[in-house]
């Protein structure tokens, strides 16, 4: 069904209606941009308010939702982002109230991570990696805690056998170790150099090769998170840090002699695995690239990368059904569930589970309200389905926007080319 027999001529009050029976709530805000209220009669305004309330209303109520199920996942900051979004949208007092009830309810958000460390991973995808690690979960009020209790809670977000180890550590490293993941850099490297030779174990040199890499010092961090190997093979995320560097810095053979290295060893096997993938993905050795992706998946819990690696290669051998059963393995935006975004990407680039998709799209665009890339999906999908006027509308928009990234900005222009 085309655009044109939905909507025809429409006005933008009209299109807001259209929307609002099917529905689509964000479209109704869409809509509603187009309408200068000051040129409405009376009636017309007082239904122009109430498609804004309406539609307001059922997306904060959404919100409201996921963010319960964050919170009940223990995703509080995610939660707390919800929750901050639907007290934007939220018109009826009641709601309001609930809304507010909840957020009051949330533990003081985490502050952010301040050093790369073991709590987190190493992120890596086929664009590029970088090391960091996730905050511990300290509130607000840590400032006014004590050293220990500092120190205790920072150590929440480490792995328990490598947490065990730091318990045992001079008062000195001790220090430094929390002027690190405090963000006081400077300080923190001349309380490292303060750490007697003879404590430098295969921490010190991880911490404060961690510390160099995230200040951009490579050459330095490549030095300590190798003498931390050095001291301890086992230690997995100094392993995990430098295959980081290197494949950030396009030092493909290099990443690829620490992942064997590490596989030859036992640690990590998944990760080094789905480095290797990464690595022969990058060198266009998609077989062995695809090879290694599998076994990555099976020596270990999936990683959102690596599925999507995998998925992306296997779609490119037309292995389309394996592909997809993959890509339904990764949850959703929501804490909710449902399709991921990547799943509805691949629907629309194969016409399939349409339907599916927009919603999908529409949830990413609630989470992401300021990613451009959710709104372009979401007129791409219109037009899949025949809603010509709409999606190029939507689509025209993204491309207009700044923070639409070279590749998704030249799909954009291809769409419009074409449709």
């Amino acid at each position: 069904m085309v655009f044109s027999r939905l909507f025809g001529r429409k006005t933008p009050l009209e299109q807001m209606r259209r929307a609002r029976d099917d529905a689509r709530w964000a479209d109704v805000l869409q809509f509603s941009e187009n309408v200068r209220p000051e040129e409405l009669s009376t009636a017309d305004r007082e239904a122009f308010e109430s498609l804004l309330q309406v539609a307001g209303d059922q997306l904060a109520q959404l919100n409201l939702e996921e963010g319960e199920g964050c919170a009940r996942a223990g995703e509080t900051v995610k939660a707390r982002e919800h929750f901050e979004l639907a007290l934007s949208q939220v018109r009826d007092d009641v709601l309001r109230k609930a809304i507010e009830a909840a957020l009051t309810g949330l533990a003081a958000p985490a502050k952010p991570a301040s050093s790369p460390g073991p709590g987190g991973a190493v992120h890596c995808g086929t664009g590029g990696c970088s090391t960091g690690r996730t905050a511990a979960p300290v509130g607000e009020d840590a400032e006014f805690l004590d050293e220990a209790s500092r120190f205790e809670l920072t150590l929440a977000s480490y792995p328990a056998e490598l947490a065990e180890r730091y318990l045992d550590v001079s008062d000195a490293f001790r220090r430094a170790f929390l002027a690190t993941h405090d963000g006081r850099d400077a300080q923190a490297l001349e309380l490292y150099a303060q750490v007697p030779e003879a404590e430098r174990s295969d921490l010190y040199y991880f911490e404060r090769g961690s510390l160099a890499a995230r200040s951009g010092d490579s050459a330095a961090a490549q030095r300590d998170l190798r003498r931390a190997l050095e001291l301890n093979p086992s230690h997995v995320p100094a392993l995990e840090a430098l295959i980081a560097l290197a494949l950030g810095a396009g030092r493909l053979d290099e990443a690829r002699d620490h992942a064997l290295r590490g596989l030859e060893s036992g640690s990590a096997p998944s990760f080094c695995l789905s480095r290797l993938a990464i690595i022969h993905t990058r060198q266009g050795d998609y077989d062995q690239a695809l090879d290694y992706a599998r076994q990555a998946l099976d020596a270990g819990p999936a990683d959102p990368d690596i599925l999507l690696l995998t998925s992306s290669l296997l779609e490119r051998r037309g292995e389309l059904g394996e592909a997809e059963r993959l890509l339904a393995r990764m949850s959703g935006g929501g804490c909710k569930g449902g399709a991921s975004a990547h799943l509805a990407e691949f629907w629309l680039r194969h016409g399939r589970n349409l339907e599916k998709a927009l919603d999908a799209f529409n949830q990413a665009a609630r989470q992401e309200p300021g990613n451009p890339r959710w709104r372009l999906r979401i007129g791409e999908t219109y037009l899949a389905r025949g809603w010509k006027k709409e999606g190029r509308a939507l689509v025209e928009e993204a491309l207009g926007h700044p923070g639409l990234s070279p590749d998704l900005r030249a799909a954009a222009e291809k769409i419009l080319s074409v449709s």
